[in-house]
């Protein structure tokens, strides 16, 4: 029986971090291979058991020990679990990650890194630590210490990432010319600026985080219709979302939510409807 936690971040850390995830796969259990949509969050992911198989853009991977992966602005790809994958996650908001290790979004866009190429020693120390134990509490503890020891040389919010969150927290529902007078630049200057500092521009984005909220909304509540759903998150009709779910996550949107398992744990999508 495969095992999932999941957990949300301390008051201190939520601007930076959204959940916390453990995944255990039981040596008896099947392969399952999930479906990995768009996503906005930046994800770090530590494995502590078997490799997962992984599918990120159409290209096969092995799956290194602690990966980073940013904002995913088409379909991820494929995740393949074996008995005995041990998988801990961690969900940064769209910028988290990067303004707390100091790194551009656009870098991460679209890609996934060996994260100790990246930060070097200590997130390896951080591992071998968080291996020690197999308590999920006890792993948010440990890596709680550590990104909370970044707070204090965290960069802070440029107009781009903080133009970046507020798309996300209206779930994709901004006017890009009102959005760039909030920011005191031309649509085209702000265009230019928001694809500069996050690899995808601001339509696009906006695009994500309607798909994102339809897609968690129905994951909180499966008993709503899509059809309220795409209403409710300013889709111009079902069919205008259904096209989305075809794009972002290649299937129907029942089909897509199938298809995804687990990818998005209860303590994300809980934190995304609030």
């Amino acid at each position: 029986m495969r095992l999932l936690m999941s957990s949300q971040a301390r008051p201190e850390l939520r601007p930076y971090v959204r959940a916390y995830a453990q995944r255990v796969v039981e040596k008896d259990d099947p392969i399952v291979v999930q479906s990995v949509p768009s996503m906005l969050e930046q994800i770090l992911n530590l494995e502590f058991g078997a490799m997962p198989g992984i599918l990120h853009q159409g290209v096969h991977r092995l799956t290194d020990v602690a990966l980073i992966g940013g904002v995913q602005s088409s379909f991820s790809g494929y995740l393949e679990l074996h008995p005995g994958v041990e998988s801990f996650a961690v969900f940064f908001q769209p910028a988290g990650w990067s303004l707390l290790f100091k790194a551009p979004v656009s870098e991460l866009t679209n890609r996934m890194f060996d994260v100790t190429a990246i930060t070097g020693p200590r997130m390896r120390a951080l591992w071998n630590r968080m291996g020690e134990t197999s308590s999920f509490d006890e792993r948010v503890e440990i890596i709680e210490e550590y990104l909370l020891e970044r707070v204090t040389r965290a960069s802070t919010h440029n107009k781009m990432t903080s133009a970046a969150n507020y798309i996300f927290r209206r779930h994709g529902a901004v006017k890009i010319p009102a959005l760039a007078s909030r920011y005191s630049l031309g649509v085209r200057q702000f265009e230019r600026a928001f694809e500069r500092e996050t690899g995808i521009s601001p339509k696009v984005f906006a695009r994500i985080a309607r798909f994102q909220a339809a897609l968690d909304a129905k994951l909180i509540s499966p008993h709503r219709t899509w059809l309220d759903i795409a209403h409710n998150v300013g889709y111009y009709d079902q069919m205008h979302m259904i096209h989305d779910f075809e794009k972002l996550g290649r299937a129907a949107p029942s089909e897509l939510i199938a298809q995804m398992g687990d990818v998005r744990p209860p303590a994300l999508v809980a934190e995304e409807n609030k």
